[in-house]
């Protein structure tokens, strides 16, 4: 059940991943657009691309921690033995969900003491922005679980 939540999710935040990256090109294009050959720029461009990749780089680090694509130093790890490994990586998926855990309270404090702030080209509440800390933290705290499960089943994680 775990795994495949995580796997819908993964799946939702890869095409919102792509749908941002398309929607910062578009916005780009029309910006430079607008600014060189219309001699008109576009106001709201450079927030609304600087949001969408914010957006984009914390989806985009969760995708990648659920597939263990983040960088790593694996040296000490691959010198130990299997079981010691086995605790080393327990350990420190302990200590990387304690982590997330911080960084989803303390990133829902933040989404909600900036919402009263606005956007200055958008309009928009500022909570949107900072929503995507404990979004992305929850996405990768589900994932971390799903390690320890593993690594407690005596599987390798992932």
């Amino acid at each position: 059940m775990l795994s495949r939540t995580i796997d819908i999710l993964d799946r939702l935040f890869m095409i919102i991943l792509i749908l941002f990256m398309v929607e910062i090109t578009a916005v780009i294009s029309v910006a430079v657009f607008s600014r060189y050959f219309m001699n008109s720029p576009v106001y709201w461009a450079e927030e609304v691309t600087r949001y969408s990749f914010v957006w984009a780089t914390f989806l985009g680090a969760a995708c990648a921690y659920r597939r263990k694509e983040l960088v790593a130093m694996t040296v000490i790890n691959t010198a130990l033995r299997p079981a010691a490994r086995r605790w080393v990586n327990l350990g420190m998926e302990v200590i990387i969900a304690l982590f997330l855990v911080l960084a989803t309270v303390y990133g829902t404090r933040m989404a909600m003491v900036v919402s009263p702030q606005l956007a200055v080209s958008t309009q928009v509440s500022m909570a949107w922005l900072y929503a995507v800390v404990p979004l992305s933290c929850v996405f990768m705290l589900l994932c971390s679980f799903e390690n320890l499960r593993d690594l407690m089943r005596g599987k390798e994680a992932g």
